[in-house]
């Protein structure tokens, strides 16, 4: 399956513990991902949790506990490890979070996103 690419100007530069929203398409369905920079390291993952399919935000482009160690849905307080995505905590404990291949050119970050058949 091959994947098209959706470039985030300047998230290069997000800050340690630093979230951004960015959309993209989904056969033709708008979504929700969002980046993260996390122990140095930028992870990608789309905003929906496992357990409903609703977004993870508390607020526009809030999704950290508030002691930041985890990603928390603001539906159920289930909590993700940042780094994995996985769920360490609430209803889909052991599920992961989806995440997307990314590449950093320069500030900016190119996440990857995998086409998926139009309906």
């Amino acid at each position: 399956m091959s994947a098209y690419e959706v470039v985030i100007a300047g998230a290069g530069r997000l800050q340690e513990l630093e979230t951004l929203k960015f959309e993209y398409r989904e056969g033709r369905r708008k979504r929700e991902g969002f980046v993260l920079r996390y122990q140095g390291d930028l992870y990608a993952y789309r905003n929906e949790c496992c357990h409903i399919p609703m977004t993870l935000d508390w607020v526009d482009n809030r999704f950290l506990s508030r002691d930041r160690r985890h990603i928390q849905c603001a539906g159920h307080g289930a909590l993700y490890e940042p780094g994995s995505g996985l769920c360490v905590w609430g209803p889909p404990a052991g599920s992961k979070l989806a995440g997307f291949e990314i590449e950093l050119r320069g500030d900016d970050l190119v996440v990857k996103i995998p086409r998926s058949p139009s309906p």
